[in-house]
């Protein structure tokens, strides 16, 4: 689990920011993993574009075995705010084997647009790829339903843990529209449950549309 990184951040991406696929927290793709049973943790980050900063909150908590997670962005320029709702899943837990794996679902819309007319589901597996689970290689397949545009989704991120406190992220995500984003950046941690993600990304095949972000992931007890 990376602190509770949920299906809202991909919604997020997938429908209303640039790009798609995230999962997590400030990442574009999510891993296989939920928080601990009736404990809940807050995702925040500031991502910086050409046109402003996009500021983005997701409180969740785990019930009934259940990630739920409401993620709200303010985007540059933009009076609405996009919301999204989410729960996630493990369908088979880490913990006796190498690997995981975890259904998600969403909803998400405006405030000018509150009914949610956009909707995406996605599989995340995680696979460590050494024996003291130092690297860990996540993969993400789904589908994803915004406005006029639906289509596949997929991603696929590595992490690498590099000291005690530090580790290297790196990852790459196609959206419905068939666009690909990638972004590489740091996780540092600061204490037991609290983060600070900086990461540096772009879209593929588009000018000016590199973002700078800057994630805080803090996790709570209820």
């Amino acid at each position: 689990m990376h602190h509770g990184r949920v299906l809202v951040p991909l919604l997020l991406s997938a429908t209303m920011l640039p790009f798609d696929t995230h999962a997590a927290a400030s990442l574009l793709v999510d891993d296989a993993g939920i928080s601990d049973a009736h404990h809940c943790q807050l995702e925040s980050w500031v991502r910086h574009t050409r046109d402003g900063q996009e500021w983005t909150a997701v409180p969740a908590c785990t019930v009934a075995d259940t990630e739920w997670s409401l993620g709200l962005t303010r985007l540059p320029g933009q009076p609405a705010t996009q919301w999204a709702v989410g729960a996630k899943r493990v369908l088979v837990e880490r913990q006796q084997r190498r690997w995981g794996l975890a259904a998600s679902a969403g909803l998400g819309g405006t405030t000018h647009r509150p009914r949610g007319d956009d909707w995406t589901l996605t599989v995340p597996l995680t696979v460590a790829l050494d024996a003291q689970d130092r690297v860990q290689l996540h993969l993400n397949l789904g589908w994803a339903h915004h406005a006029h545009v639906q289509g596949r989704t997929s991603g696929v991120g590595l992490e690498v843990a590099l000291h005690r406190h530090w580790s290297l992220l790196a990852e790459s995500a196609r959206d419905a529209d068939r666009q690909r984003s990638s972004q590489i950046g740091l996780r540092r941690v600061l204490w037991p449950g609290a983060s600070v993600d900086l990461l540096a990304g772009q879209v593929h095949h588009q000018r000016n549309t590199q973002w700078l972000t800057l994630g805080f992931n803090l996790a709570a007890l209820p």
